[in-house]
């Protein structure tokens, strides 16, 4: 019995299992919620009561995507060095950290003019 009960939480199956129990989940929700008349307003983008600008003179700020990426690599950088092995495997950790903080330098200072 132990030997089945161990076959059935491998991992493929446990997730097999939850995205059945998601689908349906998210079935049952779309037939008990209120039904959907899209009007006009309801799918326009919402600007705070003035008109949105068209396409062209949207503003795109990829700034966002930066700041996150940045943030993202200092704290992979954190867990390197708080996990980091010792001997050999310590050496590929630093260098590992090096390109990190290169790769940080290129964002922080990459996309600006240069003067």
């Amino acid at each position: 019995m132990t030997d089945l009960l161990a076959d059935l939480m491998t991992p493929v199956i446990t997730f097999l299992v939850m995205l059945a129990i998601v689908v349906i989940i998210y079935l049952l929700a779309g037939r008990l919620g209120p039904a959907k008349n899209p009007t006009k307003y309801k799918t326009k983008s919402y600007y705070c009561g003035e008109e949105s600008p068209p396409p062209e003179e949207a503003h795109q700020s990829y700034d966002f995507f930066h700041v996150a990426f940045f943030f993202t690599i200092l704290h992979v950088g954190a867990l390197i060095v708080a996990t980091a092995p010792r001997g050999m495997a310590a050496v590929l950790a630093l260098i590992l950290i090096g390109v990190m903080a290169l790769t940080a330098f290129a964002l922080f200072v990459g996309g600006k003019p240069h003067v």
